[in-house]
């Protein structure tokens, strides 16, 4: 099945818009990124009108490995390579608290999302891996933060039969439901004040002076004071200064049917190129291997890739618990890349 596991079935949360309205503020692209724009703005008293081209939570948002991860992509010593330490501290700290931000949401608006502070694990399978993830951990530590080093004979012997080596466990990480935590959001914002439209594309957007901005769609104008626009890898559609800025670039994922419980937190291998979890109702989601063929993950289609799909149903086949399970979903996802990472 081609539809992506947490969009099954399919929900829709509200109308598309039809004619022209007044407000504050829109926000464009009911993602994560969206919705928590649009349930703090009416939080605050703000008009906020939130509209999506398709459902909430339809595009990347929803089609994920639903993880809640510290830090930036990188590794953390990477990650202070790349921008100096001082900021990639600020960075991970800042995610911790965002963290924090959302369980707090979810107690307070009631979200139904399957939230679980569960940490995660960080595998390693080569002796270069082993290196970079010790370097890592250590340098964590001394920046205050939490993590553990899991080594061989301390990994259950799941994934030392699957050919890792050692592992850094994060105690603070968890994991979620990711389309249902975002319609949460998004009804909560409603509660809140906020005006939302699915199936609204906007054909154009004209925000030329500070505080007169339109926002045109198939079926309305919006005239407001401000724009935000959150549709991740879509950007460079509605602000062409983004083009050759951020790259589409596509993620493939499958799901199975429900499993002998063996993995108990989220976790990445493979320097993060891959990435899986057991959900509440045992079902293993994976996802990655981009890196087997990154140029053709590129692209706003979302197209499955039979080569990786393949590969990672090998994956799974490499844990003796999991030989006979089923694929029940298989999908991909756009993600917006910044050309220098």
């Amino acid at each position: 099945m081609r539809v992506p596991y947490w969009l099954d079935p399919a929900q829709e949360i509200a109308p598309p818009l039809k004619g022209d309205l007044r407000c504050d503020v829109v926000v464009i692209g009911a993602g994560i990124t969206g919705a928590a724009a649009a349930l703090q703005l009416a939080r605050e008293g703000v008009d906020v009108v939130l509209l999506e081209a398709g459902r909430v939570a339809g595009k990347a948002t929803g089609r994920n490995a639903g993880f809640i991860l510290q830090g930036t992509a990188e590794r953390y010593d990477r990650a202070a390579a790349l921008m100096g330490r001082g900021r990639a501290r600020r960075i991970h700290e800042w995610t911790l608290l965002n963290h924090r931000m959302m369980a707090a949401d979810i107690q307070a608006e009631d979200i139904s999302c399957s939230y679980r502070k569960s940490g995660s694990l960080q595998l390693a399978g080569s002796p270069e891996e082993v290196l970079e993830l010790r370097a890592s951990a250590a340098m964590l530590v001394e920046d205050g933060f939490e993590a553990r080093v899991v080594e061989r004979e301390q990994l259950s012997p799941i994934y030392a039969a699957a050919g890792f080596d050692m592992a850094v466990f994060l105690p603070q990480d968890g994991e979620l439901h990711p389309a249902n935590f975002v319609r949460g959001a998004v009804r909560a914002a409603i509660s809140h004040g906020a005006r939302v439209h699915e199936m609204t594309p906007v054909t154009e957007l004209d925000a030329q002076s500070a505080g007169d901005v339109r926002v045109q769609t198939e079926q309305g104008q919006i005239d407001c004071e401000l724009a935000i626009v959150a549709t991740n890898a879509r950007v460079r559609q509605l602000l062409p200064w983004f083009e050759g800025r951020i790259d589409p670039v596509r993620g493939q994922m499958l799901a199975t049917t429900p499993a002998p419980r063996i993995f108990e937190h989220p976790i990445y291998a493979d320097h993060g190129f891959d990435y899986w979890r057991q959900d509440e109702n045992d079902r293993i989601v994976l996802g990655g291997w981009r890196n087997l063929d990154p140029g053709s993950e590129v692209g706003f289609e979302d197209t499955l890739h039979p080569e990786i799909q393949a590969r990672m149903e090998r994956f799974i086949r490499r844990f003796e618990a999991l030989r006979d399970v089923e694929i029940s979903h298989r999908w991909s996802g756009i993600m917006g890349f910044s050309k220098d990472g």
